[in-house]
């Protein structure tokens, strides 16, 4: 799975939501039909742990507020 700007998605990576108003951390990448049926979702997306929400989930086909990439998790 990929960000709008090309980079892959990866867990730990720092991203920004809702227009980059509100920052999180990608927890989860749901993308092969295992995984979405273990997560009981219709479609490919990310979990993202962003305050004051908690985990959200965010589906691969949002292209009116995609998910921003921020950062690389360093380790």
């Amino acid at each position: 799975m990929n960000y709008s700007t090309g980079e892959v998605v990866e867990i730990g990576d720092s991203v920004a939501l809702e227009y980059g108003k509100t920052p999180g951390v990608v927890q989860v990448v749901i993308e092969t039909p295992q995984q979405i049926e273990e997560w009981a979702l219709d479609e490919p997306g990310i979990m993202v742990e962003a305050e004051p929400f908690g985990w959200v989930f965010w589906p691969a086909s949002e292209t009116y507020d995609p998910v921003i990439f921020v950062a690389r998790k360093c380790t």
